[in-house]
């Protein structure tokens, strides 16, 4: 699985502290690569990740609360541009439980396209 970082966060990597189980017990919850997803879109990409991870993203600032400021995004360790967040959705009470983050990317030279051809898909790389 490709990992993805967003202003140099890795996404599978953030700990988000969790209720304790028992006293003396510290606990925290991980999303591993599989649960996040991204896709392309002809103005930027689509990621899907479970819902506390998109509220711990907000609570620690990788994602800007303002709609204007852009971030930088990687798959692979491998920097695809910089975006900002179009829009959000939540996701609907049956079936797939992912929230939906649209990113939009900002002006460059370059087309998403040739920077982001392996973001198309996020299966495993091999055995």
């Amino acid at each position: 699985m490709k990992g993805i970082a967003i202003g140099g966060h890795k996404l599978h990597e953030v700990h988000m502290l969790m209720t304790p189980y028992n006293k003396g017990v510290v606990s925290h919850l991980l999303y591993p690569k599989n649960r996040i997803k991204l896709e392309r879109t002809e103005t930027g990409i689509v990621l899907k990740i479970p819902p506390f991870l998109a509220i711990e993203l907000y609570r620690r600032g990788i994602f800007p609360q303002d709609s204007n400021e852009s971030f930088s995004v990687a798959i692979s360790g491998k920097k695809i541009g910089n975006f900002r967040i179009a829009d959000l959705r939540y996701p609907h009470s049956a079936g797939d439980s992912s929230v939906i983050v649209s990113l939009e990317r900002k002006q460059s030279n370059l087309p998403l396209s040739s920077m982001c051809n392996e973001a198309s898909s996020l299966e495993p790389e091999g055995p």
